[in-house]
């Protein structure tokens, strides 16, 4: 272990932990904006400077490893001085629209915008990085927001390996772009979101995010995604009992702050008109149940190749009861006449563990087969 001294508290940490690591691990907050946890050190920021006893000059600490018998402050004067003039850059270069800005309350440099008494800049104001792209349907990219902290490319490289977007330019041309600017459909972008969930400010936001509400309006549910069996935490933002949109959780879990497309974006079936709330019996089953009056019979043709199928015209809503007791009793019949492999069972993702341990074991012990699957293969 290394000993150190941060603020005066005596501290240990193993060797290869950065200073910045070490405070944060040990409830010290350091400024920062281009820093991840998840990513590689870029240092191009500098609001984590730090001043190291017997060093002359302030230095990054989030690449900077700890020595041992190090002394070091993260808070001064001299520091705050530098903090203030490199938030003052970064706000000459970024609108101050925060009162109507989606991203209000959940922006880091609004955060040290509002903890360094920065209102407006002190500097010339230019708005260097004016495209405003909106190609695709999960996501908008403002470049007019960005700060250039380099998270969005080094998540899709790093991470993610689509190496879909990069830097581009020098001086106030410089922005981050598809190859030639073109649309994210035609880059290498696989949809996943993770450039949106690390963007500190409102460069990147969730189309379905768009003037849906402020984020302290938000209520945060935490579930475990649906689509797989990796078990990812995720976070959903909801107003008004409604799913605005969805990110990955910031606890410790089996996916830190990454998700697939799937489950950062296809969350919509929750309130799609179309979802089957009720369970549904074919209307000349019903028929002859006496569920209902009117006669039916199946069509010849088959529904697949109807263009819009309307659940009314074929199916009559009833109770759970009534449907479970129908579905066993044909099933029964099926399996006393075919035998116990004539049928197969399809689990869910969507269900708990124990759902679908008990639902295995139904088929397996109380029917007898073993053609069973689940939607997560796929």
């Amino acid at each position: 272990m290394i000993k150190l001294t941060i603020n005066g508290r005596s501290l240990s940490t193993t060797p290869g932990t950065t200073v910045l690591e070490a405070a944060l691990a040990h409830g010290i907050d350091v400024p920062r904006l281009c820093y991840h946890p998840e990513l590689s050190v870029s240092g191009g920021c500098r609001l984590c400077m730090v001043e190291i006893e017997g060093i002359a000059n302030p230095v990054a600490s989030c690449g900077l490893l700890c020595a041992e018998g190090m002394d070091i402050r993260t808070e001064s004067e001299a520091l705050s001085e530098m903090r203030h003039d490199i938030i003052d850059l970064f706000v000459s270069d970024h609108p101050l629209d925060c009162v109507t800005c989606d991203k209000a309350g959940s922006c880091q440099l609004q955060d040290y915008a509002y903890q360094y008494g920065i209102t407006e800049t002190s500097h010339d104001k230019e708005i260097s990085r004016t495209l405003y792209q909106d190609d695709n349907p999960f996501f908008l990219r403002d470049h007019q927001y960005c700060i250039l902290c380099g998270r969005c490319t080094r998540v899709c490289n790093e991470v993610v390996g689509a190496e879909a977007i990069d830097l581009v330019g020098r001086g106030f041309t410089s922005h981050v772009a598809t190859p030639f600017d073109g649309p994210m459909i035609n880059s290498d972008c696989i949809f996943c979101g993770n450039c949106v969930q690390v963007c500190p400010t409102a460069a990147l936001l969730p189309m379905s995010r768009l003037g849906k509400g402020r984020e302290w309006e938000m209520e945060r549910t935490k579930s475990i995604c649906g689509y797989c069996g990796v078990g990812c935490e995720i976070e959903y933002a909801k107003k008004n009992d409604k799913i605005i949109y969805a990110q990955a959780s910031k606890a410790q879990s089996v996916n830190g702050e990454m998700l697939c497309s799937k489950g950062r974006f296809g969350w919509d079936f929750v309130s799609h008109p179309e979802r089957l709330t009720t369970p549904l019996i074919r209307k000349d089953v019903a028929y002859e149940m006496g569920l209902t009056d009117e006669p039916w019979e199946l069509s010849d043709r088959s529904p697949l190749k109807a263009r819009k199928v309307v659940i009314e015209d074929s199916f009559v809503p009833v109770d759970w009861e009534t449907a479970v007791t129908l579905t066993a009793a044909k099933l029964a019949q099926t399996v006393k006449k075919h035998g116990p492999d004539s049928v197969m069972g399809l689990a869910s993702a969507r269900c708990t563990n124990e759902d679908n341990y008990i639902y295995q074991k139904f088929m397996r012990a109380g029917i007898g087969t073993n053609n069973l699957d689940h939607c997560a293969r796929l």
